[in-house]
């Protein structure tokens, strides 16, 4: 009967020791399942590749655009082109931009100023005067004997656009030994300005080749505001 007995108290030790360990494959084999299922309900669309992909495609082109505006708004600019001194050349050079695709307009301004004349008042005989011209212009002065009916044998010093500058020459004359007078004189320039509005890179070269010969009009840039 002791033999029985303890065989029995094996058994049921052995028996409760198999549920225990049975219980505890279960549970976690439980919490895997659960953790499972939570982290695919716990995925962030911030780690979706096709919503990522797609959110990087929009923000990109976006981007772009703002750029690409931006730098087409910054690499414009605006010439103003002249001085054009006679009418039909204006209209001609306007014509000429306005065919090659440009937005121009003509704007006129009109500048004074005055010219001085220094001259030796005319002498007895041309003969004299020729004497006195080429003694003048041995010193380094542009002497000329004058040909026209008023001013017959007077001697032409030169004109010149600075009164300073007049009353230089007309001293060193003095010094010579001869006298100088001096005719003021005022004169009007009207001048003409071509105005080219929004010009990008390739307008720049077309407007280089239309220039081509023209080096006495200048090319200066300005704000297209």
């Amino acid at each position: 009967m002791p033999l029985v007995f303890g065989l029995l108290v094996v058994l049921n030790a052995v028996f409760l020791a198999w549920q225990f360990f049975e219980q505890q494959n279960r549970g976690q084999n439980a919490i895997v399942v659960v953790e499972k299922q939570e982290g695919k309900n716990l995925d962030l669309l911030s780690e979706r590749p096709d919503i990522v992909q797609n959110a990087k495609e929009v923000e990109s082109v976006g981007i772009v655009d703002e750029k690409r505006a931006k730098s087409t708004k910054d690499d414009r600019a605006c010439y103003r082109i002249g001085p054009l001194l006679d009418d039909d050349m204006a209209r001609q050079i306007k014509s000429i931009f306005e065919k090659g695709g440009f937005d121009v307009s003509l704007s006129a301004n009109s500048s004074g100023g005055s010219k001085y004349w220094l001259y030796i008042p005319p002498l007895a005989t041309s003969d004299r005067a020729t004497v006195i011209a080429r003694e003048l212009q041995k010193q380094g002065v542009d002497a000329s004997v004058v040909t026209e009916a008023q001013m017959a044998n007077a001697i032409s010093l030169g004109t010149v656009g600075d009164y300073d500058q007049a009353q230089a020459l007309k001293a060193r004359v003095a010094e010579l030994g001869y006298r100088a007078d001096m005719k003021t004189t005022l004169v009007t320039r009207k001048e003409q300005w071509l105005l080219v509005k929004n010009v990008y890179a390739a307008g720049e070269k077309q407007i280089e080749r239309i220039l081509v010969g023209s080096a006495q009009l200048e090319r200066q840039k300005v704000d297209c505001r």
